[in-house]
């Protein structure tokens, strides 16, 4: 599978508009935008092109992304549309999700889960679920350095509410962000419980009013 493949995932509603992602909306928060402003200062000074280097780090993630996919559903990825430091970086990260794998001894259940609501119209592409001993977690995959940031946590809680609202009969114990390193290999687990959880639901809530307010002026 390429890159392509991840690439332009439509969420239909039932009446057949494309729905925004639930990214959408939470980058339309700006709580990390000073953040950004001063990481792209810093990269400028430095005689980097911010843009170059933010598309170059999404690409790399993208590829992760593919290759747990593809260990998943036992496809083979093609990474020929990469970089060979994006693949580097991205094979380090890669093993980092190995090593975390057999440690907790993770069993997957399904990848890539599309997840759409019709009520507060809005899709989302959930990375893994699976468990861990009895436990049913949701599962979201960052190579990002640092985190997770509280939109990250925003995204996940969203995604077990649109997954037990698909789901009724699930019952997920927790959400799981890990990160892993693109330069060392190493794994960050974060444990999302259901009190962080039911508090990004009612944020996400306050978002979808919002942006349907200003969709007015």
């Amino acid at each position: 599978m390429s890159k392509f493949a991840k690439h332009g995932t439509k969420y239909i509603l039932k009446d057949g508009t494309i729905a925004p992602s639930v990214t959408t909306y939470i980058n339309e928060l700006g709580w990390n935008k000073q953040t950004l402003i001063n990481w792209a200062k810093r990269l400028t000074f430095s005689g980097l092109d911010a843009d170059k280097v933010l598309q170059d780090a999404a690409e790399t993630g993208t590829l992760l992304h593919l290759m747990i996919e593809g260990a998943i559903k036992g496809f083979d990825v093609d990474t020929k549309d990469f970089s060979r430091n994006q693949e580097k970086q991205a094979l380090k990260a890669f093993v980092g999700y190995t090593n975390w794998v057999k440690k907790v001894d993770f069993k997957a259940l399904a990848s890539e889960v599309v997840v759409i609501d019709e009520e507060q119209r809005v899709g989302g592409t959930i990375d893994c679920i699976g468990r861990m001993g009895d436990d049913l977690v949701v599962c979201d995959w960052k190579s990002s350095k640092y985190g997770p940031y509280k939109e990250h946590i925003i995204q996940i809680a969203q995604y077990v509410h649109m997954y037990e609202k698909a789901q009724p009969k699930a019952n997920v114990a927790y959400g799981m962000i890990l990160r892993f390193g693109k330069e060392d290999g190493k794994f960050h687990q974060h444990k999302i419980k259901r009190e962080k959880i039911n508090a990004g639901v009612e944020v996400f809530k306050h978002l979808v009013a919002l942006r349907n307010l200003k969709s007015k002026v």
